[in-house]
Order: structure tokens, then sequence, then C-alpha cells
């Protein structure tokens, strides 16, 4: 009886808090895209997208909303910690390292400095924000459905799994990038509540809002199966195209980061060529999907426009994320990647004969090529071209190129564009979430009071009766400053004494052993961890600072195997729970 209500309880958890999450990360994504939408059609054009050189002071309005919008991003970020807009990254650090959850306030500046660059006409993707607004939705929810780290991870899973699936109208493939970006583990406790969230989303943004997809080529077909071998090539190529892409964000990065102007201004320098490709190449400017459309339709772009496209998209994405104008990364990689995808279908059309594959697929193929290796998510990918088109046959194509393009990217780049961002943070998602847990735990939190601790100057036989009373077989040794010089072993002492009976009265200094290893204070458990693998002591000593070693403690190493042990008991309890 008492299970069985324990059963109730548990589904009805499930439906309330994956329902919730879904129903308020559904509004507020159906939101973010309308305010999108709204602005471009209203403050920019029509569309994300614009034709037509503009002049005169319309021309000149136009090259000023940009930097304009910079300059109010650049007021934003200022209030955001260390002067960023969050994103996926910030997402992931949060439930990989077991904080589960995501500031209120930070999440509602920072989805608000996104819209803010992205209305004004950024190169940058919405995906990004809306993941981080799901995240942030999911975090502020789960607090009052439960406590603990894993209620909070959880529930920022259901808002980034509602998001994808409102946006993209894909609920398969949010539940999939839910688990493989953000948790990255499979358990049936978060797997159930996510995928509610995730269906809740695809309701309100399919059958309720009729939100369309975002590509619509049920129709395509593999023209002859020699053209797989052309995409597992194209996978090949789009590989190297996503690495230069990120790379690209990166140098620009760095540069911005050296550049010496406030960086309150920094987002406005990058709203300079953003109006003027406002004027004179609007198809580069903004999240891209009509730039995707037209490319798609086959007849719109020729060749050289594509490569100029192409080349232009790429350093206006690469300055807007680089300069804080913007941050999402996945529309553009995928548009990248479709106009790249595009090329070289175009070109195989000159060169090939009839009845090889259309342009669509190469684009397709190229699309999620690219931007699979960026966000570090194949398998979503896949599902993601799967859920938007219905087509298996196109499916299976965008598979081969998906999956020769993350091999080449891991080997030269990383797993992401995101893991990389943590990486240089200090946050090495790579080593598993046991080596982040114990980054957050530092040496003195575990650190105890030595028993034993002798003057250098002190004779032997005076350590030694130290050592007696204790019950010690170690004594650690400190000059008249408390700096610490080094220990003394109990037996190693009795030896020398009945090798020598009058080194009873030796001072401790000719004797004493100098350390091999010594900690910090702000010493995390991941370092500790590693030092007492390659030392056999039992005791690691704690000393201010490398260049001033006063003598602050001592630190066990069966204490700090326990408390990894602890860490590893946490992680699998959150990762093989059940519903």
């Amino acid at each position: 009886m008492i299970r069985g209500m324990d059963t109730v309880i548990r589904i009805g958890w499930v439906l309330v808090a994956g329902g919730a999450i879904g129903v308020a990360t559904a509004g507020g994504t159906v939101g973010f895209i309308w305010i999108l939408n709204f602005c471009y059609t209203h403050l920019l054009g029509s569309g994300d997208n614009h034709s037509g050189l503009r002049s005169g002071l319309a021309g000149l309005l136009l090259f000023a909303i940009p930097v304009i919008g910079g300059l109010l991003v650049g007021g934003l970020r200022a209030r955001l910690p260390q002067g960023n807009i969050q994103g996926p990254a910030d997402v992931v650090e949060s439930v990989q390292t077991f904080r589960g959850e995501m500031p209120l306030s930070v999440g509602v500046r920072s989805v608000t400095a996104s819209l803010v660059g992205l209305g004004v006409g950024a190169s940058a993707g919405q995906y990004g924000p809306l993941v981080h607004l799901g995240a942030t939705v999911g975090s502020a929810i789960s607090r009052f459905m439960g406590s603990g780290a894993w209620v909070g991870s959880t529930g920022i899973a259901c808002g980034v799994a509602a998001a994808i699936s409102t946006a993209f109208t894909a609920p398969i493939a949010g539940v999939l990038f839910a688990h493989e970006v953000v948790l990255r583990h499979f358990s049936l406790r978060a797997f159930a509540p996510v995928t509610v969230s995730a269906i809740v989303g695809y309701i309100i943004a399919g059958p309720m809002l009729d939100q369309q997809p975002l590509l619509a080529m049920s129709a395509s077909t593999v023209g002859h199966i020699t053209d797989y071998v052309l995409f597992i090539a194209l996978g090949l190529a789009s590989a190297v195209l996503a690495v230069v892409f990120m790379r690209l964000m990166l140098w620009t990065e760095h540069r911005s980061f050296d550049l010496p102007v406030p960086s309150i201004l920094k987002p406005a320098l990058a709203g300079v060529p953003v109006g003027l490709c406002l004027i004179w190449l609007p198809e580069v400017t903004g999240i891209g999907i009509s730039t995707m459309h037209s490319t798609l339709e086959g007849n719109v772009f020729g060749m050289g426009d594509l490569v100029i496209i192409l080349i232009a998209k790429l350093v206006l994405t690469a300055v807007c994320v680089g300069f804080g104008l913007a941050s999402g990364v996945f529309t553009p990689a995928l548009v990248i990647g479709l106009l790249f995808g595009a090329l070289v279908g175009e070109g195989l059309a000159m060169v090939l004969e009839s009845g090889h594959s259309g342009l669509g697929i190469f684009a397709v193929c190229g699309a999620v090529a690219v931007a699979s290796p960026v966000i570090g998510a194949p398998l979503s990918a896949i599902l993601i071209v799967f859920e938007l088109t219905r087509n298996y046959e196109l499916t299976t194509a965008a598979m081969l190129s998906v999956v020769f393009a993350n091999l080449v990217s891991y080997r030269i780049f990383g797993r992401s564009w995101f893991d990389v961002q943590l990486l240089n943070r200090g946050v090495d998602v790579s080593r598993g979430r046991d080596y982040l847990l114990l980054q957050t735990q530092l040496v003195e939190e575990l650190m105890d009071a030595p028993l034993v601790t002798v003057c250098d100057s002190n004779t032997l036989a005076e350590v030694l009766a130290q050592m007696d009373v204790y019950d010690r077989n170690l004594a650690w040794v400190v000059d008249d400053q408390h700096v610490l010089t080094g220990t003394l072993g109990y037996e190693a002492i009795r030896l020398l004494i009945i090798d020598q009976p009058d080194s009873t009265a030796w001072p401790v200094s000719q004797v004493t052993l100098p350390l091999s290893v010594v900690l910090f204070p702000e010493t995390n458990l991941a370092s500790a961890m590693e030092q007492i693998v390659d030392h056999s002591q039992d005791w690691l000593a704690v000393v201010e600072s490398d260049e001033h070693r006063e003598f602050l403690g001592v630190v066990s190493r069966s204490r700090i195997v326990t408390t990894y042990r602890s860490t590893l008991n946490r992680i699998r309890e959150e990762e093989q729970a059940t519903a």
C-alpha cells in the first residue's frame, strides 16, 4: 500500500513538474521568437533579412540601430557575472558541478541582452538564449518542487528540452539534447519529467500555435547510391569548416579582450559591421532563417553569391559573438553549413551527370555536419533533421555527414564550442563529473591540526618525548617563524639514537627530512587526489603559499579518498536512480 502511494506521488511529481516547466518554457520561447520577429519586421525591415540597398537617411538610421543596440547590450552585460551574456555553457556547468541552479535575475538579464542583440540584427542564434531561458525557468520552478541538486538539475533539463522542442517543433530531439548536452547521462528519474516537458512544449508550439517546422523537405530523396560517399566527404569538409568557425570566434574573443576599449562599448563596435551589412548585405544579418529558405529554393543565389554570403556570415558571426553583441552559435552554424552544403551541391551538379541528389540534400547535410560539432550533439542534430523533414532517406544521408564531421572535429578542436568555453574557465567537463565535483571542494575544508609540531631548535630527545605523549609516529618541523621545514619519523629517530646515542642532544634541524609535496588551503581536492597518487605519504602538509610556507595544518590521505568515494556515490545515486 505504502509503495503504491509512493508510486502515485512520484507520477504526480513528474506530471506537475514536467508539465509546469513545459508550459512556462514554451510560453517564454514563443514570446522570445514573437518579439524577435516583431523587431525584424518593424524595426529592420521585412523578415530577418532585408532586400535592397538602403541609402540616405533610411540607410543612416538602419546603420545606427545595431550600434545603439550594442550600447544597450553593453549596459546589460555590465550587470552580469564576469560581464558576459550567459548561455548553454553556463547551463552545462551548473548541472555537471551539481550546483543545479540558474539564478533568475541573471537569467532574465542574459535573455534580455540576447534579445536586444538579435533584435538589432546581430549575426547570431536564438537557440542558445532559448536554452538558457528554459534552464532558468526550469530552475526557478524546480525550487518549489523539492530540494537537492538532482531536483534542480532535472528542472534545468526539463526547461532545456521544452525550449528545443518548442523552437524546433522537435520533441524527441529536445529530450535527447537535454540528456546528450546538459545532463550527459540517462536515468529514468530525469527522463520521465524531461519527456513530459518536451511533449508539452511541442503541443503548444505545433498544434496550438501552428508554428511551422524550420525545414520542409519531405519529398527529397537520395539520387544515387554513390552519393553516400559524397555525404561522407561533405562531412569531412564540414568538420574543417566547423573548426575554422569556432577558432575564428575564439580569436575575435581574444582580440576583443586585448582591445583597450571599455567593455561596455565593445558590443557597439560589433554593431558597426552589422549596420553596414544591414545596408549592403542583409542576407548575413539576423538569425538567418530567410537566408536558409532562400538557399533551399535553389534558384535565388548563384555560386558567387553563396561564397560571398558564406564568408561574410562566418566573419560577422565571429565578430558579434567575440565582441559580445550576441551569444547564440547554433543557428549561424546551421546557416554556414547549409550555405556550404548548397555550394557543394551546385558544384557537383555542374560536374556530375544528372541522377544524383539535389542541392537541398547536400545543403541539409552540410548544415547539421557543421552545427553538430559546434554544439557537441550529433544524435540530437540527426533527430532534428528527421523530425523537421520526416524524411528517413535524408536523415540517413545527414547521419553519415554528422558522424564523420564529429570524428574529425573532436580530434582537431574538442567536443564542442561549449566545452571549450568551459575549459577556458578552468572547467574541464571531459574529466568527468567526479573531477568537477572535487574541483569545487577545497583542502581547507578537510584540514586538521597536527598533534606533534616541533621547532627546528628542539633536541631529538624532546621530539621523542612529544611523540610518545601523543602516540604519533610523525612530527612536523617548523622554524621560529612557524615556516614548515620538513618532518621527522619516530622509527628513524630511534634507529639513529641506537646507532649514535649522543644524537639525543642534536637539534632537529640536523636530521629533518624535506617534504616532496605540500598543499595550500585553496588547493582543490581534484589536484590533491592527483598528488597523493604519485606519493605514498599518509599525511600531507598544508601551508599558506609556495612563497611563504607558514604551517597551517595537515590533511590525511584516507580522508581525501573517503571524500572521493562519497562523491562517486553521490554521482551514482543520481545517474542510476529510478523514477
